[in-house]
């Protein structure tokens, strides 16, 4: 029905450029899926504004001495960076690691994994440690059902960009071993 090879070009240059397309992955996924955050209210689950709530962290509530602007945009800043570094931990460290093979498919539910490990942290520690004036209560259950299913879309969301823009070629033998050993004579 699709003829996905002509992808292998793309998966090519993510092979050869991992750091690259490490950043550009974790830069697109994380605005991608910080901006579905601010449409749920479409679907009926509460908007997650992740920026909102980083700058609630770092410079406390618009009550102290930050307006919502500075607020917004050093929460910005801090979940940017913090995207892009969890797609670095996961091209570096745990994509790695998965037993599953770099087909198109493989990479897409590696990055899937990582996104519902991720939101399980999220709602398991990240919300209620960071939040406790909200009273999430375990799991952010207290936020209510849809809170806690906005929170694992959003990961997902997260996850399907990352896996579909870090999507390397299956490694082959002559890839793995050091250029020195491949090329010298028997």
């Amino acid at each position: 029905m699709f003829d996905l090879s002509g992808l292998n070009v793309w998966r090519g240059s993510v092979s050869k450029h991992r750091l690259t397309y490490a950043l550009l992955a974790g830069v697109v996924a994380t605005h991608i899926a910080t901006v579905s955050g601010y449409w749920y209210g479409i679907i009926g689950i509460p908007i997650l504004g992740w920026p909102q709530f980083n700058g609630i962290l770092l410079l406390g509530h618009t009550m102290s001495s930050t307006n919502g602007a500075e607020q917004f945009w050093a929460g910005t800043v801090y979940h940017y960076m913090t995207g892009i570094c969890f797609s670095l931990i996961y091209v570096f460290l745990i994509h790695p690691i998965l037993k599953v093979r770099n087909t198109i498919a493989g990479n897409m539910a590696k990055a899937l994994m990582w996104a519902i490990l991720l939101g399980t942290l999220s709602a398991l520690l990240w919300v209620p440690r960071n939040f406790p004036e909200f009273h999430p209560g375990f799991f952010s259950n207290n936020l209510g059902w849809k809170t806690v299913l906005g929170i694992y879309i959003w990961h997902l969301v997260y996850g399907l960009h990352l896996g579909a823009l870090y999507n390397p070629l299956p490694e082959t033998a002559a890839d793995t071993v050091p250029a020195t050993v491949a090329t010298s004579p028997a």
